[in-house]
């Protein structure tokens, strides 16, 4: 019975935890497409290129746009994963509480982090549309580009904000799980 109660206190953080999870997930794999993708591209353009004489224009310029939008949609996964570098071998020799305590300041310092990064890019990517600002050689609009890595970098550090003040166990769970609704 205790151990209902337990998780009953447990269940809003759960259900949270169970939708930055999804969300993370569908945006590392939306991530991984758009990387598997950009990798089909600049090699189709490179085969091209050496053996037809001709390559796709502005390849180099779609895959640092492309590029720039999938890595910010993968770091919200990595944060629920625990897969931030953490310096574990300098705080090994201290005491379990207050290694917990500077897991929380890492949680929080990448929460905000991901916070400031999300507004600045998006306050880039609107000042760039303002502008008018284009690429080089495709002339393609740089704030739209901008402008859709702000999502993934929001989420990233919400996912930090909430891992800093979750009890240990719901972000130990969320680090665990590999599939939706399974935390």
């Amino acid at each position: 019975m205790a151990g209902n109660t337990a998780q009953g206190g447990l269940r809003p953080w759960l259900g949270a935890a169970r939708i930055l999870h999804g969300s993370a997930l569908v945006a590392a794999a939306a991530g991984g497409l758009m990387f598997c993708g950009l990798a089909t591209l600049l090699t189709i353009s490179i085969v091209a290129r050496k053996t037809m004489g001709w390559q796709v224009r502005g390849d180099v310029e779609i895959v640092q746009m492309g590029g720039a939008v999938a890595a910010s949609l993968l770091f919200a996964w990595c944060q629920v994963r625990h897969g931030n570098v953490a310096v574990d071998f300098a705080t090994k020799s201290l005491p379990r509480g207050v290694q917990k305590a500077l897991n929380r300041i890492g949680y929080l310092s990448l929460g905000c982090l991901g916070l400031l990064l999300a507004a600045r890019t998006a306050a880039l990517g609107l000042g760039s549309l303002e502008s008018h600002a284009i690429s080089t050689l495709l002339a393609w609009r740089e704030g739209y580009w901008q402008l859709a890595m702000a999502p993934g970098l929001a989420l990233f550090g919400v996912t930090g904000l909430f891992q800093a003040v979750a009890p240990q166990q719901v972000t130990d769970r969320m680090a665990r799980s590999f599939r939706i609704g399974r935390i």
